[in-house]
């Protein structure tokens, strides 16, 4: 935030006195000159004949006084409401330096896309508008997200994110709607697409309503601290307590939680070690999710793989990441556990991971990412597919390949054309698909 800062000109300072004989009346002729006599010399003036503005910093009291000759007699300074020492234009208003602000940015993606699996295409895709508003004063900061999307026709409006928080120099705390301090990705790249190499996100770090498995957004208190905070080198360690996972994966509590118990998030990242721009981490997270009937009552879940049961779920993660000059690097695992006990008792577990690499010539950035999943399929697991009678988003056992190029038209807009194959592994489905995506951030 920049301040204009100024203060008026030093008070005019009284002429010192002289010795000259007192002016002549009008009515009298002035004497002449003699020839021989010179006329001595006359000084500068003390102040300028107009008023005078100066510039100085905020935490200055007094502003510096112009060159000038020996001082003449010193007079008090005019106070600053007098009309002398005014600022004359805005630009001259003195003003504190604070970190006041509101900034408003926005994103979005329009695309070009050829699927394989989908007759529609190919086609142009509008692809969700994202804003994000975000205020500060000082240490406070306050943030709202949300996105626009149309589907069949119909605009929704998503809110995303929505949190309060303190934000120091070693630690921070967060209170509201924000993504869950799982991983890297998800809190290195939101919902603006301009901000990730790839078009999309890989699918284990997917939205919940895009396919993904994981609690994407948390509902509650976050607190990160830096117990080593040393020039490029520093330790950060992060906890959460939050409202748990609904009655599906898609089923973000926002006003109110199933049980009494509150899902909790433990996270650990190092970063400067070996490398000024290299992370690594691991974070886990902890849920107990309430059980669901076996028939949906009207506007209701139902959970007929799992009834009246309720599900404990563990989730551990480890990634390593590199974001340089040049070179882009991120991998990340997950291991997301299952498990119920009583008549129905068993134990499911999922293995997510994925790796991305690009690499920077010029504007031009080539990528590639891998990604592979290793899940129960029978029984599935009961909280992804709730009901396995029913379609789903959420892919089993498969393997992905996606490469792409970035071209970075300007500092805030790009051009991303990439080509992805999919291999489900359930049914030996080999899916393609290729995009062209002009992403921006403004």
């Amino acid at each position: 935030m920049w301040a204009l800062l100024c203060a008026a000109g030093p008070a005019r300072a009284e002429p010192a006195p002289t010795t000259e004989a007192p002016p002549v009346p009008p009515a009298a002729v002035p004497a002449p000159v003699p020839p021989a006599a010179a006329p001595a010399p006359v000084p500068p003036p003390a102040t300028p004949t107009g008023p005078t503005v100066q510039r100085f910093e905020a935490d200055d009291e007094t502003p510096s006084a112009p060159t000038a000759p020996p001082p003449a007699p010193k007079t008090e300074t005019a106070p600053k409401t007098d009309a002398a020492a005014m600022p004359l234009t805005m630009d001259e208003m003195p003003v504190t330096a604070t970190s006041n602000r509101v900034t408003v940015n926005f994103f979005g993606d329009p695309a070009f896309v050829i699927d394989s699996q989908h007759e529609t295409t190919p086609g142009f895709v509008l692809n969700p508008l994202d804003f994000l508003i975000t205020g500060r004063s000082g240490a406070l900061i306050a943030m709202t997200e949300f996105a626009m999307e149309q589907i069949e026709g119909v605009v929704g409006i998503d809110i995303e994110r929505l949190f309060v928080g303190w934000h120091a120099e070693r630690y921070q705390v967060d209170a509201g709607r924000t993504h869950a301090e799982l991983g890297y990705w998800n809190n290195a790249f939101h919902h603006g697409r301009w901000l990730q190499l790839p078009v999309e996100r890989p699918r284990v770090v997917r939205f919940e309503d895009e396919g993904g498995i994981l609690p994407i957004h948390w509902v509650g208190v976050t607190g990160h601290w830096l117990p080593l905070l040393s020039g490029d080198q520093q330790i950060e360690l992060a906890a959460s307590v939050g409202n748990g996972h609904g009655a599906i994966v898609d089923n973000i509590l926002t006003d109110g939680d199933t049980n009494g118990f509150k899902a909790l998030l433990a996270k650990l990242e190092v970063k400067g070690v070996g490398a000024r721009d290299l992370r690594f981490g691991v974070s886990a997270s902890y849920d107990r999710i309430g059980p669901e009937p076996a028939t949906a009552p009207m506007g209701g879940f139902a959970r007929p793989a799992l009834p009246d049961t309720g599900i404990r779920e563990l989730i551990a993660n480890a990634y390593v990441a590199y974001r340089g000059p040049n070179l882009t690097f991120i991998s990340e695992a997950y291991e997301i556990l299952h498990s119920a006990s009583g008549a129905m008792s068993g134990t499911w577990n999922t293995f997510d991971a994925f790796a991305l690499a690009g690499y920077r010539l010029g504007e031009v950035v080539p990528y590639v990412l891998g990604e592979f999943r290793r899940t129960p399929t029978s029984p599935s697991d009961p909280f992804f597919f709730p009901d396995p009678t029913l379609p789903s988003e959420i892919l089993l056992d498969f393997k992905e390949l996606t490469t792409g190029l970035r071209w970075d038209l300007t500092t805030w807009s790009a051009l991303k054309l990439e080509y992805r194959a999919t291999l489900i592994d359930e049914t030996n489905l080999r899916v393609q698909r290729g995009m062209l995506d002009w992403s921006f951030g403004l």
